[in-house]
């Protein structure tokens, strides 16, 4: 079984990216009771991921663990992959794939991942790319998963900024943004051009289970809230479509 953790949909976007195109049991754990994590410190990320790894392994018996999160893996995935035997994948960038999109860049992302990612911090030095970053986006993403028109209008605010205007491509540096990818060109143009590293994880993944004939999902969460987890399963059946 391979478990996926995140603070909320963005992990469960990564889990249906590898559902779709794997056969396995997967599992997701929505740690909604610390969400956010993008503001978080790392001894408090560490102390949460312990905690969440903890519960995976030994109510679902996990042999693969992905960090669906890239606060997560830019910040503490060097200290938690020393703690377990099993396999955690992090989520990753692929500098090929950056390096093909058009000159105008900006990295959307949370604050430690554009704080802790070396490749981003390069990208900005040596070649101008621009970065944001909106305070708790991701918690309101969640919080609005049905009616995204409410986080529509706080990106218009920022992403309508002169500053912007060039930009001719986006690095989705958060899981959760893919949610919002239709509300993010709206921004823009129709021209405009994406890269999110989803994709790259579920072929790392691939690489480190043994399909199987059939496959399942399941979800949990840190604070169980029926509404909410009706609200998760809604939303993978509405992508799965």
């Amino acid at each position: 079984m391979v478990g996926f953790i995140d603070s909320g949909v963005g992990g469960l976007n990564v889990m249906l990216s590898c559902y779709k195109n794997l056969s396995d049991d997967f599992v997701f754990l929505c740690d909604n009771k610390n969400s956010p994590y993008g503001n978080k410190t790392k001894s408090k990320l560490l102390k949460i991921t312990i905690k969440n790894i903890d519960y995976l392994i030994k109510h679902y018996n996990v042999d693969v663990i992905v960090l669906a999160c890239n606060t997560l893996s830019f910040t503490i995935y060097d200290d938690i992959k020393k703690l377990y035997n099993i396999k955690i994948i992090p989520m990753k960038f692929n500098e090929e794939k950056i390096n093909k999109l058009n000159k105008d860049v900006l990295f959307f992302a949370t604050k430690n991942t554009i704080k802790n990612c070396n490749l981003i911090k390069n990208k900005i030095n040596e070649n101008g790319y621009k970065c944001l970053y909106i305070k708790d986006l991701a918690k309101k993403i969640d919080d609005n998963l049905f009616c995204l028109e409410n986080v529509e209008k706080i990106l218009k605010k920022y992403l309508k900024n002169k500053k912007y205007k060039d930009v001719k491509s986006v690095v989705l540096g958060c899981t959760h943004f893919l949610t919002i990818k239709k509300q993010i060109k709206d921004c823009f143009n129709d021209n405009i051009k994406f890269y999110d590293n989803i994709s790259d994880v579920v072929d790392i993944v691939k690489n480190n289970i043994i399909e199987k004939n059939y496959k399942s999902f399941h979800i949990a969460l840190t604070d169980y809230n029926y509404a909410k987890y009706v609200e998760l399963k809604a939303y993978v059946y509405k992508n799965l479509r």
